[in-house]
């Protein structure tokens, strides 16, 4: 489950507290101008916009909850959401108002709200489909110019008819009354809708039927509304009609895109179980093998990842150790770790004790056909469990941490090779290496050191040797656990898009483990 970040926390508190607000004080309201003193008709039409505004409370809480799968699409959407919420309120305010000299100016300021707010719905629509359909401005660049001009002038002419009363004005008696031009105030609202219908026509093999109808619905029953409205004045159904389009909306577009996704979401559940199996997870490893012991773990930031480990014997006294990560994220990611961990173990198991050959060897077999540009580093290490003798390459990787017995963890840097699968031919290096009993290897991924918090810092690498020498002589599942605590308490629920992958190994040698 993706968490929202704080700016989307932010906002949804904001509007679960305004939400109820304006409700409340529609109520209020209600009761401070009596019920007595209000036409019937103006009580339907409040009534009308409570529900309304009800509805729209429940569907903002869907939201809230939708916008993990679908948080591109439903942006716009919630600014839709937010202004038929708001025109619900300042409708149910101008019944209200209506009729009482004192809250002329109220009345005046309700209603230019009020009516900003049709043309705003309309362009907020424009962006919310286009995003659902992921239309190409550039492929609608006039539509797109019309629709912006269109709101400036819209909004403009609002904002002047204070001064002129060319769609309405307030009597000194703090009635409201239509002009014989009100009709056009509708005319950006209308070219929107037949624009945006024309093309759903257009584009509409990317809809199924169903979803052409609730879209049909959206155009047709508010723009009717709008006519019904603008030619017979004490009956405010327009907004009311918005907000349960809106509702048919998100039931038809967003609810089958999130069976789509839950689809989408158990084939990944299947690929994370599968990586997740190929990965030695059985610890301790070997349990009979006193001159060494091993650990390891992968936190990935998705479902499925990039990143991978491995540790196997090559014969009854080489072991050998691979610490990897795949450019990329997601399924063409962990695919390509997949094959790249197999290519790996299956030349070692070959005979092969050169990690550079083995490298090469892989290197030239991925190669082969890599359309997607895909790479991998490697840090690759063969270590003889007799003598403690090793013999590491590294691809690009970063820079081991090595303790000696009696001492501190510290980088062992040194020039790495090029990663593998970044072009053919290429020659890996390789280097010796001595580890002595009591000695411990930790190596890892970039997501550890560039674990991120809340404020864009970074864990970094100095952090990582502190977690380590805070009790440098625990076990290799003891200093995995420390670092990941380590981490945890830095990024403090952050959200990580990289994943966080270790493995320690400390060499004990031929006598074993001494307690």
């Amino acid at each position: 489950m993706e968490f929202m970040t704080k700016k989307q926390i932010r906002n949804a508190v904001a509007s679960m507290i305004v939400y109820p607000i304006l409700f409340a004080l529609c109520i209020v309201f209600v009761f401070l101008r009596g019920l007595g003193n209000l036409q019937d008709t103006y009580i339907i039409n409040i009534s009308m916009d409570l529900f309304g505004m009800l509805m729209g409370y429940v569907l903002y809480i869907c939201c809230l909850f939708d916008v993990e799968k679908s948080e591109s699409d439903l942006k716009n959407y919630f600014y839709l959401l937010n202004v038929t919420y708001l025109t619900l309120f300042l409708d149910a305010c101008s019944w209200l108002v209506d009729g009482v000299p004192e809250l002329r100016i109220a009345n005046i300021v309700d209603n230019t709200l009020y009516f900003a707010c049709s043309p705003i719905q309309a362009y907020f629509f424009w962006l919310y489909l286009s995003s659902f359909m992921k239309i190409e401005i550039k492929k609608y660049r006039s539509v797109n110019i019309m629709m912006n001009v269109g709101l400036a002038v819209a909004l403009l002419s609002r904002a002047v008819n204070i001064f002129t009363g060319h769609y309405f004005t307030i009597g000194s008696d703090g009635v409201y009354h239509r002009s014989m031009f009100f009709p056009i105030s509708i005319i950006y609202v209308s070219a929107t809708l037949i624009a945006v219908s024309t093309i759903v026509i257009k584009e509409r093999k990317r809809f199924k039927r169903f979803q052409l109808v609730v879209l049909a619905a959206y155009v047709l029953a508010p723009l009717s509304a709008s006519f019904f409205t603008a030619f017979v004045y004490g009956l405010s159904v327009a907004p009311a009609v918005v907000m349960l389009t809106m509702l048919l909306i998100y039931c038809a577009l967003n609810i089958s895109q999130g069976r789509e996704k839950a689809v989408a979401d158990r084939d990944l559940s299947v690929a994370s179980s599968i990586q997740e199996n190929i990965l030695p997870r059985i610890f301790p490893f070997m349990p009979e093998r006193e001159e060494f012991d091993v650990y390891a773990s992968m936190t990935a930031a998705k479902e499925v990842g990039g990143d991978f480990y491995d540790f196997f014997l090559i014969d009854d006294n080489h072991l050998a150790l691979v610490m990897a990560d795949v450019s990329g994220k997601g399924i063409p990611a962990a695919l390509f770790m997949m094959v790249s961990r197999t290519m790996i173990k299956n030349y070692a198991l070959t005979g092969q004790y050169s990690p550079a050959k083995i490298l090469e060897h892989v290197n030239e077999q991925i190669c082969e056909g890599n359309s997607a540009g895909l790479f991998v580093t490697v840090w690759l290490a063969v270590i003889s469990l007799s003598t403690g003798k090793g013999m590491a390459a590294n691809a690009g990787h970063e820079h081991p941490a090595l303790r000696r017995n009696g001492g501190d963890f510290s980088l062992v840097k040194y020039k790495h090779s090029i990663a593998v699968a970044t072009m053919e031919g290429t020659k890996f290096k390789e280097h010796e290496f001595q580890l002595h009993p009591g000695d411990t290897l930790f190596v890892y991924t970039d997501g550890v050191a560039e674990a991120t918090n809340a404020d864009s810092e970074q864990f970094g690498e100095e952090r990582m040797l502190a977690a380590l020498n805070k009790n440098p002589d625990a076990t290799p599942r003891e200093l995995l656990w420390n670092v990941m605590g380590e981490i945890n308490g830095f990024v403090n629920g952050a959200k990580q898009f990289d994943d966080i992958t270790m493995l320690s190994m400390k060499y004990y040698g031929t006598e074993g483990k001494t307690e």
